[in-house]
C-alpha cells in the first residue's frame, strides 16, 4: 500500500495523472452536490417570502451557492476533462505520453492547492458575505470574509493549472502524434480536445487577470471595479468585470462541452458498429466553436449594456454558434441511422447527452432575443438551460467512463446497476431542470434562499424531489464503479473488450517510441507548496489590508517571506537536482528529454513551439489588462480627465534611459543568438552579458528610482484610476522582464553543459523570442502611459 501511495505521488505518467484527476474531480463533485443539496433543502423549508430561518442560514445558503458553481465548473467539471484526456489522447493519437510529462504532473497537484483554497473558504462564512459564483463586485470586493480571498487564490492556482495543462495538450497533440496518422484522420476526442485546449490558453489568463485586479483592490485599495464616493477620480466601474469575467465565462463552456462532444463521437460511432458520419464536418466544427465562442460574452449583459449596436453584434454571434453545435448533433443522429446500435449502459448515457444538450441548445436560443433576454435574465430559466448543459457534459463523462472501465480496470462493471443509475439520473435531472425552466418563465430570481411568491413554491419543492433522485443516480453510479473496481467480472480481452476496434479509429494505437517514467516527487512538492505560498502571499498584505489585519493566524510578515522564499528555494532546487542533471545527461541527444530515442518528426518546433504557446497566454493575460484601462478611460471619462490634473510627468531621463536600454537589448539578444548559430560561444556570452544587463538596468531602473520618484510626487497606487493601471500593468511587465531575465541564466547554463548547441539552438531561440515579446509590450506601455495616447480618447458622448 505504502509503495503503491508513492508511485502516485511521484508518477508522471500520464495514465496514472489522469486517474489521479477523475478521483480528485469525483471528490470535488460530491462536495459540490452536497452543497447544492444544501441549497434545496432550505428553499423547500423556508416558506415563500419569509426570511430564511436556522439552522439554514442565509449568509451560508450563499457560500454554499458561490461554491457549487466554482466547485462543478472549474474544480469537477476542468478537472474531469483532463482525466479524460490524459488518460486517452496519447492512446488515440499513438503517443508515447504527454509532451511534458513533469509539467503535466504538477499542472494534477496544482489542483489540490486550489481544491483546498475553494472548499476551505467555507471555514469563514460567518465572517463576511459571499461573492456567487461569477464574483461580481462589490461583494467581491467589500466582504470582510478571508474565504473569499481564498477562493481567489483558488482560481488563479486553478486558471495556471488548466493553462499549462492546455499548452501541454496542444503540444502533445501536434508534436507527438504518429507521424502516419494525419490531422484530419485523427480521433475526434483528440480533435476536441485540442480544440479545448486552445480556449484554455486564450480565455483562462483573462479570469486570472480579474481574480488578480480583485486581490488589488480589496487589499491596496486600487478601485478597478467599485466607485469612490466623492472621488471619481480614484472610482472603478463594477461592468468592467462582469466584460472579463464573462469573456472567459462563455468560453469556459466550451472548455468544458467540447471534450464531452468528442468523447460522445468515440462511443457512440463504436456502439452504434459505424464510422461517424460526417467524420471531417465533426472536426472542424470544433475549431468553429472554439473561434466564434470568443464572440458571445456580453450576451450576459444585455442587461447591463444599454447600447444598440453590441447588443444586436452579440446576438448575432450567439445564434452563429449554434450552427456548428447543430452539424455535430446532425452527424451524431446520422451515425445512429442505419447501425447495429448496442443498448448498453454506455450508449444510453450518450444518447441522453443527446437530448440534455438539444433541450438545452433549444432553451438557449431564446436568449439571443433581447428583448425576451431582458426578462429571462437571472431568472430561474437561466439556471435551466445551463443545467441542461452541464448535465450534458456529465452525461458524456459518466458515459465514457462506463464505456472505458473495462480497458482501465480489466473488468466489467455492474450493467443492470448502470442502467438503474442512468434511469434516475435522466429522470431526477430532466425533471429538476425543466422545473427550473418553468419558475424561470413565472419570475423566479435566482440566487434567492426562499422561493419569493407561494405560486412558483410548489415548482421549488418538486426540483427538490427529483434533485434527490438525481443525487440517488450518481450515488448508485459510483458505488457500481467501486465495488465493480474490487469485485468485477474480469473482461476477456482489455484491449477490445466490446468488440468494436474496427469501427472508426481503434482505442488504442502503440506509440513509435517508449517513455522512461521514473519517479519524481518535485511536481508534487511543488504543487502542495502552494498551499503555504497561498498563505504567504496574504501574511505579507496583511500589515496594509484592512480585511486582513483581523486574522492573526496570518502571523507577521516574516512568515510570508519564509514561505514564498521556501517555494523559490524547492523550484531552484528541482532544477537543479533534476532538471539540470537531467540536462547534462541527456546532452548528447538530439532528442527531447523524457524519450528514448530522438523525437518523432515534426514540422513543429520545440521549445520554440511551447514558448509561443506561453506567448499566446500572456497576450491574453495583457490584453486583458490593457484593454480595461482603455474601457476605464472611456467609460470613466469624466474621473480619468480629473485624475489628469495630478498626473506627474511621466516621461523622465530615467524612463526614456530605461526604454532605449530594454529596447537595445533586443538588439543584444539578435546578435547573441547569431553568434552561437556560427558557434562562436565566447561572442554569444558576451552578447548575452549585454542583453541581461540592460535588463537589470531597466529593473534597477522601475524599481529603485522611477517608482519612488513617482511616489514624491504622490502619485502612488490608489490616488486615481490613472495610477491604478499603471502601476499595476507596468509592475507586472516589470515581473516579466525578471523572468525573462532568469530564462536567458537558465538558457546561458544549458548552453554550458552542451545541451543546448548550434545544430540544437531552440532553447536561446525560445529565449530570444520571449524576450522580443517581452520589449514590444513595452513599446504599447510606453505609448499608452509614457506618451499619453490614453489620456487623448474622447468617448463619442463626450464629442457630442
Amino acid at each position: 500500500m505504502r509503495e503503491k501511495l508513492f508511485h502516485y505521488l511521484t508518477t508522471t505518467n500520464a495514465h496514472y495523472i489522469g486517474i489521479l484527476y477523475i478521483l480528485l474531480s469525483i471528490i470535488n463533485f460530491v462536495l459540490a452536490g452536497i452543497a447544492a443539496m444544501y441549497m434545496r433543502l432550505t428553499i423547500a423549508n423556508t416558506p415563500p417570502g419569509s426570511p430564511v430561518q436556522d439552522p439554514f442560514n442565509e449568509l451560508l445558503y450563499t457560500w454554499f451557492m458561490s461554491l457549487h458553481g466554482l466547485g462543478m465548473l472549474l474544480l469537477f467539471a476542468m478537472q474531469a476533462v483532463a482525466g479524460a484526456a490524459n488518460i486517452l489522447v496519447p492512446k488515440l493519437i499513438g503517443a508515447p505520453d504527454m509532451y511534458w510529462p513533469r509539467i503535466n504532473a504538477l499542472s494534477f497537484w496544482m489542483q489540490v492547492p486550489a481544491t483546498v483554497f475553494m472548499w476551505s473558504s467555507l471555514l469563514f462564512w460567518q465572517h463576511g458575505d459571499s461573492i456567487g459564483w461569477t464574483l461580481y463586485p462589490p461583494l467581491s470586493t467589500i466582504s470582510k470574509s478571508i474565504g473569499v480571498d481564498l477562493i481567489l487564490l483558488g482560481i488563479i492556482i486553478a486558471g495556471f493549472s488548466s493553462t499549462l495543462t492546455g499548452i501541454n495538450f496542444i503540444l502533445t497533440i501536434t508534436r507527438l502524434r504518429r507521424p502516419d496518422i494525419k490531422m484530419l484522420d485523427m480521433s475526434l476526442f483528440a480533435w476536441s480536445v485540442l480544440a479545448a485546449s486552445m480556449l484554455m490558453v486564450t480565455a483562462l489568463p483573462p479570469l486570472a487577470a480579474g481574480a488578480i485586479m480583485l486581490l488589488l483592490e480589496r487589499h491596496l485599495g486600487m478601485h478597478f471595479f467599485t466607485p469612490v464616493p466623492g472621488d471619481p477620480a480614484a472610482s472603478g466601474d463594477p461592468r468592467l468585470f462582469q466584460h472579463i469575467f464573462w469573456f472567459f465565462g462563455h468560453p469556459e463552456v466550451y472548455i468544458l462541452v467540447l471534450p464531452a462532444m468528442g468523447l460522445v463521437s468515440e462511443v457512440i460511432q463504436r456502439m452504434a458498429r459505424r464510422r461517424a458520419y460526417g467524420y471531417t464536418a465533426i472536426a472542424i466544427s470544433s475549431v468553429a466553436i472554439a473561434s466564434i465562442s470568443f464572440a458571445v460574452w456580453m450576451h450576459h449583459m444585455f442587461t447591463a449594456v444599454q447600447d444598440f449596436a453590441p447588443r444586436v453584434a452579440m446576438a448575432i454571434a450567439t445564434m452563429a454558434v449554434a450552427i456548428p453545435s447543430g452539424v455535430k448533433v446532425f452527424n451524431w443522429v446520422a451515425t445512429l441511422y442505419g447501425g447495429r446500435i448496442q443498448l448498453k449502459a454506455p450508449m444510453l448515457f450518450m444518447l441522453t447527452f443527446l437530448l440534455f444538450f438539444i433541450v438545452g441548445g433549444v432553451t438557449g436560443v431564446f436568449f439571443p432575443v433581447i428583448t425576451l433576454d431582458l426578462h429571462l435574465h437571472d431568472t430561474y430559466f437561466v439556471l435551466g438551460h445551463f443545467h441542461y448543459i452541464v448535465n450534458a457534459i456529465a452525461f458524456g463523462v459518466f458515459g465514457a467512463l462506463l464505456y472505458y472501465f473495462p480497458h482501465l480496470t480489466g473488468r466489467w462493471y455492474d450493467e443492470r446497476l448502470a442502467r438503474i443509475s442512468w434511469a434516475l439520473i435522466t429522470v431526477g435531472g430532466f425533471a429538476t431542470y425543466t422545473l427550473m425552466s418553468a419558475a424561470g418563465v413565472l419570475g423566479s430570481p435566482r440566487r434567492y434562499a426562499a422561493a419569493p411568491t407561494p405560486d412558483v413554491n410548489p415548482y421549488h419543492f418538486a426540483m427538490t424531489a427529483f434533485t434527490i433522485i438525481l443525487a440517488a443516480g450518481v450515488a448508485l453510479l459510483f458505488a457500481n464503479l467501486l465495488y465493480s473496481y474490487f469485485n468485477g467480472r474480469p473482461v476477456a480481452n482489455r484491449e477490445d473488450p466490446w468488440g468494436v476496434s474496427k469501427y472508426g479509429l481503434p482505442d488504442v494505437i502503440p506509440p513509435l517510441v517508449h517513455p522512461r517514467h521514473e519517479p519524481n516527487p518535485w511536481p508534487f512538492i511543488l504543487g502542495v507548496g502552494m498551499i503555504p505560498l497561498g498563505l504567504g502571499v496574504l501574511s505579507l498584505l496583511r500589515d496594509v489590508s484592512p480585511i486582513l489585519k483581523n486574522y492573526a493566524f496570518l502571523s507577521a510578515p516574516q512568515f510570508g517571506m519564509l514561505a514564498i522564499g521556501t517555494f523559490i528555494g524547492l523550484g531552484v532546487a528541482w532544477l537543479f537536482l533534476d532538471q539540470f542533471k537531467t540536462a547534462k545527461m541527456l546532452r548528447l541527444m538530439n532528442g527531447a528529454a523524457h524519450f528514448e530515442i530522438p523525437k518523432p518528426p515534426s514540422v513543429w518546433g520545440d521549445l520554440k513551439a511551447s514558448v509561443s504557446w506561453v506567448i499566446m497566454s500572456e497576450i491574453a493575460l495583457f490584453g486583458t489588462l490593457i484593454s480595461s484601462a482603455y474601457y476605464a478611460r472611456v467609460v470613466l471619462y469624466d474621473g480619468w480627465n480629473a485624475a489628469l490634473a495630478n498626473l506627474p510627468q511621466l516621461i523622465t531621463p530615467i524612463s526614456i534611459a530605461m526604454s532605449i536600454a530594454l529596447w537595445s537589448s533586443s538588439f543584444t539578444a539578435m546578435v547573441a543568438r547569431r553568434n552561437f548559430l556560427k558557434g562562436n560561444l565566447k561572442g554569444f556570452y558576451a552578447w548575452l552579458a549585454a542583453t541581461m544587463a540592460l535588463g537589470i538596468f531597466f529593473v534597477g531602473g522601475q524599481f529603485l528610482i522611477e517608482y519612488p520618484e513617482l511616489a514624491h510626487h504622490g502619485f502612488v497606487y490608489g490616488t486615481s484610476i490613472i495610477a491604478n493601471y499603471f502601476y499595476a500593468i507596468v509592475t507586472l511587465h516589470g515581473f516579466h522582464v525578471i523572468v525573462g531575465l532568469v530564462f536567458w541564466a537558465l538558457v546561458a547554463l544549458f548552453v554550458a553543459v552542451g545541451y543546448w548547441r548550434p545544430n540544437r539552438p531552440d532553447g536561446v531561440e525560445a529565449a530570444e523570442y520571449y524576450w522580443h515579446f517581452v520589449d514590444a509590450i513595452w513599446v504599447l506601455l510606453f505609448i499608452t502611459f509614457y506618451v499619453g495616447a490614453i489620456n487623448g480618447i474622447t468617448p463619442v458622448a463626450a464629442r457630442a
